[in-house]
């Protein structure tokens, strides 16, 4: 964040119950025209940031943007860095971890992030994107996240549990609810 400060830029962190309420809260009280969703884990170094610049003047186009993935620890997470970063690729569904920037403007056109859901605030996020006809775009860095999660619950159950997410928001998205 410290880089972030030092070009200008003001983070904001609010905590307002749930995730999406506060990226929601966060959004809405950003002055900047483009918004940029890390989780607080995340670390961004100068040149990835400077490539996001590079990336939105030469795009010039409204997007939902986001980063390839990987974990600051673990041989093993490499698989699950691997796997975010083709099902992103291929199916354009980036994870929250994988950071979203897009227009303000946008932003408000999606509609934010669904309050109404216990978990996969982003993923229903990129889902609406999708829904929208918005392009979803990979920069081409990468954002290291942390692996403390894996490490504390156990890689397989970690992983396993965040492929069931996955199914389930899937069929509630197209099959049950629409957001």
């Amino acid at each position: 964040m410290a880089f972030l400060r030092s070009i200008g830029h003001k983070p904001i962190v609010v905590s307002n119950k749930t995730r999406a309420r506060s990226l929601n809260k966060g959004a809405y009280l950003a002055k900047a025209k483009y918004l940029l969703f890390l989780h607080i884990d995340s670390k961004l170094d100068h040149n990835t940031i400077v490539n996001l610049i590079n990336t939105l003047k030469k795009n010039n186009r409204e997007a939902l943007y986001y980063f390839s993935l990987k974990f600051d620890e673990n041989r093993i997470l490499r698989l699950n860095s691997l796997g975010a970063n083709l099902r992103s690729r291929l199916f354009s569904l980036p994870y929250g971890d994988q950071g979203f920037c897009l227009s303000k403007e946008l932003f408000l056109k999606i509609g934010g992030f669904p309050e109404n859901v216990k978990y996969g605030e982003d993923l229903y996020f990129v889902l609406k994107t999708k829904r929208l006809g918005i392009p979803i775009i990979n920069i081409p860095n990468y954002l290291i996240t942390s692996s403390r999660k894996y490490l504390n619950n156990g890689w397989l159950l970690t992983t396993f549990l965040h492929q069931w997410r996955l199914i389930l928001i899937l069929v509630n998205f197209y099959f049950k609810k629409k957001l």
